[in-house]
């Protein structure tokens, strides 16, 4: 049973929704078993080993520290496998000269029925995303096929550059390598913000949001107020959300404009930081001052909930 993902993002092109989630081999290995022995996926992975053996190389894998192994979701059906792995670890250090930033993918699409959909441009980009917020990569790397034509979208439609062929002991690949700056550039984010749980609202700010995006936040947030009831905001961040000037203006103005209604019905924001500096600056004076609702510093987004179910609740007994 798969329950809180890892990982999720949100293709701004194509719309469409990536969760990821850490391999069990409990629950995942038989599907593993059966797409290894798939014809499209045994011709490049030639892991379509007996029982045993594939087990084996599953639990080698998940036993190494410098990788992580991921079963992909996408719209609610589980269609594939990922690797991610920090390269400098990585046999790849034996055959190209690495940086300390780099990281790599590996990733299949097993269900027969979800190939030849685009599918992969959505997978690099929400693995490429995760490396750069959460591993704090600089630089993600691809080494497939030369013939997995699948992947040739990575140059031409995501920006990575070619860096050539490389040849390993299994294929001749194609090494593809884009920057951590180089990817947000191609890749404009989306900023997440789930009213489906009213009275708690989700907020994910990604690295470099368009003015595109703010905008549509911006309009989100309209939503909120019209339901003129108490909620909680919960915010996670990347590392680098900064918003442009005129996207920053927007929503100055915004806020200027809504903070009667804000300080009537938002409760609380709790931003989800271990940063030291953010939290001195959400506990400060001049943050208390300034903001129509309390600025919360949390360690977790489990412990987010937590406390947001906690506001709300004592929001009710208040009110009965």
């Amino acid at each position: 049973m798969f329950k809180q993902a890892h990982y999720s993002y949100s293709c701004r092109q194509s719309k469409n929704h990536l969760r990821i989630y850490h391999v069990d081999l409990d629950r995942d290995f038989e599907k593993l078993f059966t797409w290894m022995h798939q014809p499209h996926v045994a011709k490049f992975w030639q892991l379509n080993l007996s029982h045993n053996e594939l087990l084996a190389h599953f639990k080698s894998a998940l036993a190494m520290s410098h990788q992580e192994l991921f079963m992909l979701e996408i719209n609610q059906q589980i269609i594939g496998y990922a690797e991610t792995y920090h390269a400098p670890e990585d046999r790849l250090a034996q055959f190209y000269q690495l940086q300390v930033g780099d990281f790599g993918i590996h990733l299949l699409i097993g269900e027969k029925n979800a190939t030849g959909k685009g599918h992969s441009s959505l997978i690099v980009r929400g693995l490429s995303d995760y490396l750069f917020t959460q591993q704090m990569a600089e630089r993600v790397l691809l080494e497939p096929n030369k013939e997995v034509a699948a992947l040739n979208m990575l140059e031409r439609k995501l920006g990575f550059s070619n860096l050539g062929y490389l040849k390993l002991p299994e294929k001749m690949a194609t090494l593809y390598a884009i920057t951590h700056q180089d990817f947000y550039r191609h890749n404009p984010s989306e900023i997440i913000c789930d009213i489906s749980s009213v009275p708690i609202v989700r907020l994910h700010f990604p690295s470099f949001p368009s003015d595109d995006a703010v905008n549509c936040w911006i309009r989100k947030l309209d939503n909120i107020l019209l339901h003129h009831e108490p909620y909680v905001a919960i915010s996670t961040f990347d590392r680098e959300y900064q918003f442009s000037q005129t996207a920053r203006k927007v929503e100055m103005a915004w806020f200027k404009q809504h903070k009667p209604l804000l300080a009537k019905y938002c409760r609380a924001m709790l931003r989800v930081t271990t940063d030291t500096e953010m939290i001195a600056k959400l506990n400060s004076s001049a943050m208390k001052k300034g903001m129509p609702f309390r600025c919360i510093p949390v360690s977790s987004q489990e412990l987010a909930m937590r406390q947001a179910k906690l506001i709300l609740n004592k929001e009710r007994r208040t009110n009965a």
